[in-house]
């Protein structure tokens, strides 16, 4: 397809191909066809999934998601009324904390995944060509170009390709080599589904946290949706771990747990329709970027649930990317250096915040889950609690929200 210059000259119109369509795959071609390329997204699932456990959108991904134009669509589940509790593993329940309140970040939406990719595919309609059941099984490139091969029989050029494709991508797999080489394992295993009916002694919108030393539960409340069960614990070998039935290796874990609240989790896991099941774990890469070749996403970084930042970076990492590629013309090469550049100090940052708050969510020893459960009593007390807010590092997290609004925000075309 070709557009008209000013002087006249036609002008030949960029193609990407977007591989994945969850929130990354479907922010990248949003903003590509904003600012006029072509993008074709592919999805190696058959259909758009609706399924997934919650997330929390970051401050930091508000005025993306404006400048996307979906802002306005995406719902804040959160209840404020709702109460936050522990429990242990003799089933004995204490008052908790909300664990947002130890984000450096003083405004977040709670979001159901499933919410927000449904806004980003609604956006889409009509605008961007989508392929389910399609990925690529073989990408070559060229001078100034790579030509792809996808599963659907096809080959075709185009001016660059995104791997959005998630954790496992095989966009990466081709281009870059095999996981191993850029995954750093946690040794942990996350399990989470929907819950389909109450739990006995805990009021509905309650939020509970089951914590023992490796292993918590947590169930998270929405208004007007069925809670989220996540349930998160230490595996030495959790790659293998996360190829178990889910069923199976939960009740191994958590089969000792007193009371009636974790018996009836695992009952819900045996009814649930589908569950996620894989191990924790980041990538790390020395370049995100391969000659027509970008990483966006957990393809490239994978923050983990404990940043709290993968669905907002995810937004705010394809806005920028089309804007430096319209800034930098037909320089891509260029357009993905400075977006690296720019992108990979707040990457680090919340890549780094992650391995502190693990501990939070799962504490790995005992030493570590007494000096938890201080923190806890001190914040949820109604007296103390306000010193323990006003103690937390509010100029550090201000300073951390400065530096990201300077990397990767502003105005743009």
């Amino acid at each position: 397809m070709n557009a008209l210059h000013d002087t006249g000259i036609p002008v030949r119109t960029k193609r990407a191909l977007v591989v994945g369509a969850g929130i990354s795959g479907m922010a990248t071609a949003l903003r590509l066809q904003q600012i006029g390329w072509e993008p074709l997204l592919v999805e190696r699932a058959p259909g758009r999934r609706t399924g997934g456990y919650f997330t929390v959108f970051m401050g930091d991904g508000f005025e993306p998601a404006k400048r996307l134009g979906i802002f306005g669509s995406i719902r804040d589940r959160a209840n404020p009324n709702a109460r936050f509790l522990e429990m242990d593993r003799r089933g004995k329940f204490v008052p908790g904390i909300n664990p947002s309140a130890m984000m450096p970040v003083s405004t977040s939406y709670s979001v159901l995944r499933g919410d927000l990719e449904k806004v980003l595919f609604e956006a889409l309609d009509g605008l961007v060509e989508i392929r389910f059941g399609t990925e690529p099984t073989a990408i070559r490139q060229g001078r100034d170009h790579a030509e792809v091969t996808l599963s659907d029989g096809t080959t075709e050029r185009f001016d660059l390709v995104v791997g959005a494709d998630g954790l496992h991508s095989a966009v990466r797999e081709q281009v870059f080599g095999p996981e191993d080489l850029y995954r750093r394992d946690f040794n942990q295993v996350i399990a989470a589904c929907l819950l389909d009916r109450p739990l006995s002694g805990v009021r509905k919108g309650d939020n509970l946290l089951v914590v023992d030393v490796g292993r918590s539960v947590a169930v998270n409340a929405f208004h007007d949706h069925d809670p989220v069960a996540m349930f998160l614990y230490c595996h030495p070998w959790p790659a293998a771990e996360a190829r178990k039935q889910p069923t199976v290796a939960l009740r191994e874990v958590y089969g000792d747990f007193e009371g009636s609240v974790v018996p009836e989790l695992l009952d819900a896991v045996d009814r649930a329709e589908s569950t996620l099941f894989d191990q924790i774990c980041q990538i790390h890469l020395s370049s995100w970027s391969r000659g027509r070749v970008v990483l966006l996403g957990d393809s490239a970084w994978a923050l983990t649930l404990y940043s709290g930042f993968g669905s907002s970076l995810g937004i705010a990492g394809a806005d920028l990317l089309g804007t430096l590629l319209t800034e930098h013309g037909d320089d891509i090469p260029a357009a993905l250096g400075t977006w690296e550049h720019r992108l990979r100090p707040v990457v680090t940052r919340h890549q780094k915040s992650a391995h502190f708050a693990k501990n939070f969510l799962l504490p790995p020893n005992r030493p570590v889950s007494v000096l938890r459960r201080m923190m806890v009593r001190t914040a949820a007390n109604p007296t103390t609690g306000k010193l323990f807010q006003a103690l937390l590092p509010a100029s550090k997290a201000t300073q951390a929200a400065g530096e990201t609004e300077q990397n990767i925000g502003g105005s743009r075309p």
